[in-house]
């Protein structure tokens, strides 16, 4: 079951065959996310963002509009208010690719949700990337290949646990300036990864969001 029940689409690159594979409750468009979406033949639920990138504000959707010099991404706006209305689970579409700063602000922002206790899920470019706070887990079905790779996203991740997969670790220290999570692989088994203390960035393939479950 899909444990990401909440969708944000923002303005950067549109895996719409993903997106459209996927079942929700509730459709957000972010800025730019409102094109893509009539793109795809989706109606969105609400609309939120300054709308610099759509050129227009949207009309026939309820809307909050935000100005443009603000200290937050249309991104993190949104994923907040999803949060604050009640969304355990969000995944996020259109905020990786294109502008690389954009995409690290995309990241950031997930991060702060892991942190908030939500868990969230950014899919594009082919990739998911999921974040996970302290305590968190990630569980993953068995895949014959593929790679993923795990950074961390503060000074130090304690007690970070890889099993499953090619190269397993049990309660290493990960520091964000190396490159040892770099390109694991999976090899038929359950896949888990969990931290014990810090915040971990996990690169998957975009994979059906119901293969991601997050504890």
């Amino acid at each position: 079951m899909n444990q990401f029940r909440c969708a944000l689409v923002g303005a950067a690159s549109f895996d719409k065959e993903h997106f459209l594979a996927q079942d929700f409750d509730e459709i957000i468009a972010v800025d730019g996310g409102y094109a893509a979406l009539l793109e795809a033949g989706v109606a969105p639920d609400f609309a939120l963002g300054d709308f610099d990138s759509l050129g227009y504000v949207p009309k026939g959707v309820p809307i909050e509009k935000h100005p443009s010099m603000k200290d937050d991404s249309d991104t993190a706006l949104a994923i907040d208010w999803a949060r604050l209305h009640g969304a355990g689970g969000i995944a996020v579409y259109g905020a990786l690719g294109g502008r690389l700063d954009h995409t690290l602000a995309s990241v950031a922002a997930l991060v702060n949700a892991a942190r908030s206790g939500v868990c969230a899920v950014a899919v594009g470019e082919g990739s998911a990337v999921v974040v996970l706070a302290s305590g968190m887990s990630l569980s993953l079905p068995a895949y014959e290949q593929g790679t993923f790779s795990v950074f961390s996203a503060c000074d130090v991740s304690r007690g970070v646990r890889e099993s499953g997969s090619l190269y397993e670790v049990d309660g290493i220290d990960l520091p964000n300036d190396v490159t040892l999570g770099l390109s694991n692989e999976f090899k038929g088994e359950p896949v888990r990864i969990s931290v014990a203390e810090g915040a971990l960035v996990v690169v998957l393939p975009a994979v059906p969001l119901a293969d991601i479950v997050v504890a």
